[in-house]
């Protein structure tokens, strides 16, 4: 009787200490997470900055036609941006029908939002 008594004493130890290890691995991951999304945001914003300052540049030398709303980005910037997102909208796990207020957020959250018009 006093042998099952230890035995399950010490199987509750031990899932004591398995419970707090994967506690433990499971905050480092969450932290891990967070980090590659506060990354890959910050990237995102970088990207756009450069962006909006080869858009003055190009409308400092007169190339942009000023009837045209839309600003014209090359097909590789536009790559560079979807994927940008695309690994954004992975790390947040957002549902689809919020990805249109995520790409707002995104780009207000970006510096120099305030020069440009939202569609």
């Amino acid at each position: 009787m006093v042998q099952m008594h230890l035995e399950v004493a010490q199987a509750v130890i031990a899932t004591g200490y398995l419970v707090r290890h994967n506690s433990m691995v499971g905050t480092a991951k969450f932290r891990d997470d967070v980090d590659r999304s506060r990354r890959a945001i910050e990237a995102s914003r970088e990207l756009l900055e450069r962006l909006r300052q080869r858009h003055r540049d190009d409308m400092a030398q007169g190339r942009h036609d000023p009837d045209v709303a839309s600003v014209s980005v090359s097909a590789f910037d536009a790559d560079i941006l979807r994927s940008a997102f695309r690994q954004l909208v992975r790390e947040t796990s957002v549902p689809e029908c919020q990805w249109r207020d995520l790409a707002r957020a995104w780009y207000m959250n970006s510096p120099g939002a305030s020069r440009w018009k939202l569609a």
